[in-house]
């Protein structure tokens, strides 16, 4: 694996780019956009422990996965990889003379971030003219994926590392998530959702729509009967918030929802004609985090606040559409 590694690294630049499984950035999207590795985690299942949760999935696969998720809610479980294993994935791209900008799954969610500090506290005695910065994303699934890719874009526009990680931490606070959910269950039994005791006890075919608070936690923001009424929202939401839509690339990702995540990102394309749309997947260790229902939009767009602002939008757009 390791040699592999060293094989493969890009070397037309002076550091790498690497997130963790949490950005669920499929094979074929870190190989576009140059993304040069990733760090693993693990879940236990109600049929083995400490299995690589893989981001390079099938549909297939992904469909039999999340069928047995709903059938054990509470049989998953993750964790992230250990200082050992990073110092580890680090190193070759050190030995190569390759400095690290690392971005991390949410810290309020996971000890990745912190772990990622200490194996730069290790590797720094042994490489103390390489650099390691650790970026906290403060999101999850793509729309950490979303901040890695604009790293890349960043990065293949000149951006040194230091002006890479400084405008990371300034645009993390612009990513908003609007989409619908069809179960809170997940996203609460794994303390990823704030204020959602309100929204409990939905009934079938009430969506739940939320977007990112400003320390990056899902907030549920209004329940919507039916998926058209929730697709309506959702883009009437992006148009409000979205900016410079048209030199963006919008990631519309699901689980298990591949045919509303398509209509979501025809509408995008049609209405808000950004630069490009992209469809892609919750893989299993954010899934067993998220659950089974979700279709969402992920992009860049006004400051997050406290959400007052955003809750005043999506009343407003509740009012004259619904």
């Amino acid at each position: 694996m390791i040699q592999r590694l060293i094989i493969e690294t890009n070397m037309k630049y002076s550091y790498a780019i690497i997130p963790d499984t949490c950005c669920d950035l499929s094979a074929s999207l870190r190989t576009r956009f140059e993304v040069d590795g990733y760090l693993k985690w693990y879940m236990s299942t109600p049929y083995s422990n400490n299995v690589e949760g893989s981001i390079d999935l099938s549909n297939t696969e992904l469909d039999e996965f999340y069928a047995l998720l709903k059938k054990n809610k509470t049989g998953y479980n993750t964790s992230p990889c250990s200082t050992d294993e990073i110092v580890s994935y680090f190193e070759p791209f050190l030995q190569q003379g390759k400095d690290i900008l690392a971005i991390s799954l949410s810290g309020k969610l996971s000890a990745m971030y912190n772990l990622m500090l200490n194996a730069k506290k290790i590797l720094y005695e042994k490489y103390p003219k390489r650099k390691i910065i650790p970026v906290d994303s403060m999101k999850y699934s793509t729309a950490q994926g979303l901040l890695t890719v604009m790293a890349c874009e960043l990065r293949a526009g000149g951006y040194s590392i230091e002006q890479n990680a400084e405008k990371l931490e300034k645009i993390k606070k612009n990513i908003h998530q609007m989409g619908s959910l069809d179960d809170l269950f997940w996203l609460a039994s794994k303390r990823r959702i704030s204020h959602a005791k309100a929204f409990f006890g939905t009934l079938a075919g009430i969506k739940v729509l939320g977007d990112f608070d400003s320390e990056g936690m899902v907030t549920p923001m209004v329940k919507i009967s039916g998926y058209k009424k929730a697709q309506k929202v959702t883009i009437e939401y992006i148009k409000k918030t979205i900016r410079s839509a048209n030199e963006q690339v919008i990631f519309v990702s699901h689980s298990a929802r591949i045919e509303q995540a398509e209509i979501l990102a025809s509408r995008i394309k049609e209405e808000i004609k950004p630069k490009e749309v992209i469809v892609c997947n919750v893989y299993p260790i954010n899934g067993i985090n998220i659950g089974p229902g979700l279709f969402a939009a992920y992009y860049f767009g006004t400051e997050i606040t406290d959400l007052k602002y955003e809750k005043e939008i999506i009343n407003e757009i509740i009012s004259e559409k619904t």
